[in-house]
Order: C-alpha cells, then structure tokens, then sequence
C-alpha cells in the first residue's frame, strides 16, 4: 500500500471502519471474531491510530505483539486519551462475554500532575459493556480488595488450566464440546439427528432401562456462558502507584495494586490477562515487571504548540527488532463531525506533485451533541442485548 503522510488529527471510529456505528456493524465483527480458528477465548486486537498504510493497531493475544502493552510519554502527550482509545477499540473487536475490560486510575483525582483534558481518567469509558471493574487510587479500602481479587482471579484461572494454556484450554474445551454432540446423536434413536436439532426434547437415560423424556429448555448448553473470557487490564498514570505521592489517599494501599499488577504481567500470558498501562517513563518502570515482558511499546511525542503541530497522540509503536512504525492517535472523546466536511474540495495541483496520494482533509467537529465514545458504547450496549451476552464478573 502508498504511503501517506500522517493525519494533524485522527478519529478512532474512522480507523475502525466505524463511521456509524451501529449494533449490526458491531455483531458482524463479532460473529467473525467467533469463526476465526486463531482467536480461541476471545480476541484482544486494539487499533491505535492512522499510520502512513492505514490503521495501527496491536494484538495482545499474539504471541509477538503481546501479551503486554507499555505506553511511554510525557505529560500532555495524549496518553490517557490513547487509553480510552485501546479500551474503546477492543470492545469492538470482541464481545463482552468473550472478552472484559478492567480500569485502574492510578491518578487520585486531586490533579497533582494532571492537565486539564485527563481530568475524568479512564472513568469516561465505563459505559462500554466490557467494563467490569473501575478503580481510582483515592480509597485504599476499595484498592486493598481489588489487589485480593485480581491475585485470587489469577489464582482461579491457574487452577483451572492446570499446565496447559489458556488457548489450549479453549482448544480442548471446544474439542470437548464437539465430542459431547457427536455422544448424542449416535445415541439418537434410528441414528436420526440429536434432539438439539429439532427442538423437542432429549433423551435421558440415567436411571438404567427407564427412558424418560427432558424438556427441551430444562438441556444444559455449551455455550450458555463463557467460563473463562479474556481479561484486559488497563492502568493510567502507573508511575503514581509506583511512587504515591506523599498525603495522597490512597499512598497506603498503593503497593498492593502494585504487586498484584506485577502477577498479571508475570502470569498472565499463560492465564489469558493482558496488561495495558501508561506511564511517563523512567528508571522506576523499567525495573516492573511490565516493562521486562511486555511485547509492545508506545512512545508518544511531546505536545507541539504551534497551528501546524499534530495534535496530542503523536508517537511511534516499537515492534521487535527495532522495527518501529509511526503513527496519529485516534481520538475517541472528540465530537461528531460536521457533515461539511464530505463535501468536494477543489485545491490546487501541481504538476510536480502529481505522483503523490492524496492529502487527509481535517475533520472539523460539531461544538454540541454526544462523543464519539458515548455514541459507541450506545452501539455496543444494543448489540450486548441483542445477542444476549452474559457480562463477565466484576472484581470488586
């Protein structure tokens, strides 16, 4: 594909393919998120940006991109921003039975260090139905029982899979189902097709001779319930619950979500958790655990001040081997844009440019009306319902 310079500014729904968002859209990526044989539990795919051949984005279940992503940057570099853009991108790449999200502001909210436009935190994306968990560092009570129930989720999931994976689980557990079907219908009558399929009745022939007759809704099912989803954990502002600052509240509290986080990134590539966090960089975050494992990184650039700068959200995803690849961040909390902007545009050309692809309009937005994110999470609410997804269990 050509490559094309970067985008000032970039919308998330855009690089989604998700200009309208609608639930028919979001429950045809998650049918074909169903059928895809190498996204066994769930995916975990989230799209960073525009880059220069199209969207940017990550996977955390593959096994060289993942399991972790690192977000580096400077204080106004659009970090949490880009947080909000991860969490909005995988809830719709996935549903929110296969796939929850848990939110964690290391930030106690008092704006030590904040700038203006992060002053809601991750808080903004709760109404996504991925969402299960939101923490803020400003009670340690409640940081104190999150850190036992994300260590003891750990330990569940540990127990469960025993020595295998957590791809091969679901590998086998599929593999299980299968059999179970194939069972009943060899067992059928006149080798007719299982009961399932007609949806009468099934047979049930555990009291010796006598057959009786079970009421077709009355069946366990499958897939009536995922018992093992994935599990996303995004962390904004790590350096303060790597170093609290003194009278912070929840400064007591702080090394227990610490330690608990530092499981997920130990662990959690086996146990299916991923582990997402931004942080401003420096000697104290190489030395986590996350920084040691993780398969991605994002360094964002230092905001620019003058009318031809990008916006914040500027940076470059590090892949392995040096290799790099620039690009814009989507927003997600912008507004709707105005509709004059799809209009024809007549601008000069020049004869010496004739080779070069086109130049990206800005998008201008609407002063009023819903975000971006609100209108996606309505979408995402919808098509939860529609389907009928069970929400994965909060940790608190």
């Amino acid at each position: 594909r050509v490559s094309a310079p970067l985008p000032q500014t970039a919308r998330l729904l855009d690089e989604l393919g998700l200009a309208r968002a609608t639930p028919a859209s979001l429950m045809t990526r998650w049918a074909d998120a169903a059928d895809d044989p190498e996204a066994l539990g769930g995916r975990a795919a989230a799209v960073l940006g525009a880059g220069p051949r199209g969207p940017v984005g990550v996977d955390l279940a593959d096994a060289h991109e993942g399991p972790h992503l690192l977000i580096e940057g400077p204080p106004g570099s659009g970090r949490t921003e880009l947080l909000r853009s991860v969490a909005a991108s995988l809830a719709a790449a996935e549903r929110p039975d296969r796939l929850g999200i848990v939110l964690v502001d290391g930030r106690d909210g008092t704006g030590s260090g904040g700038v203006a436009a992060q002053g809601d935190g991750l808080r903004v994306c709760t109404d996504l139905p991925h969402v299960t968990t939101h923490l803020g560092a400003h009670d340690p009570v409640r940081m104190r029982d999150f850190a036992q129930s994300l260590s003891a989720e750990l330990k569940r999931r540990a127990e469960l899979l025993g020595r295998l994976d957590f791809t091969e689980w679901h590998a086998r557990a599929g593999g299980a189902a299968g059999r179970t079907a194939a069972q009943r219908a060899a067992g059928a009558p006149g080798g007719s097709a299982p009961a399932e399929a007609s949806g009468a009745a099934d047979p049930d022939t555990s009291s010796g001779a006598t057959l009786r007759l079970r009421p077709a809704g009355a069946r366990p099912r499958p897939d009536a319930g995922n018992p093992l989803p994935r599990l996303v954990v995004v962390v904004d502002d790590l350096d303060a619950l790597l170093s609290p600052a003194l009278g912070s509240p929840g400064r007591p509290a702080a090394g227990s979500v610490v330690r608990a986080l530092e499981g997920v990134a130990r662990d959690g590539a086996r146990l299916g958790v991923h582990l997402v966090a931004a942080t401003g960089g420096g000697a104290r975050t190489e030395e986590t655990e996350l920084a040691r494992r993780a398969g991605a990184r994002v360094v964002l650039e230092a905001p620019g001040s003058g009318p031809e700068e990008p916006a914040p959200g500027r940076g470059r995803l590090l892949g392995p081997g040096g290799r790099f690849t620039p690009f814009q961040g989507g927003r997600v909390t912008g507004r709707i844009p105005r509709t004059a902007t799809l209009r024809p545009t007549v601008v000069p050309l020049e004869w010496a440019r004739m080779g070069d692809p086109p130049a990206r309009r800005p998008v201008r937005e609407l002063g009023n009306g819903p975000t971006d994110l609100a209108l996606l999470a309505s979408a995402l609410e919808r098509a939860a319902r529609s389907v009928a997804a069970t929400e994965v269990p909060s940790l608190l």
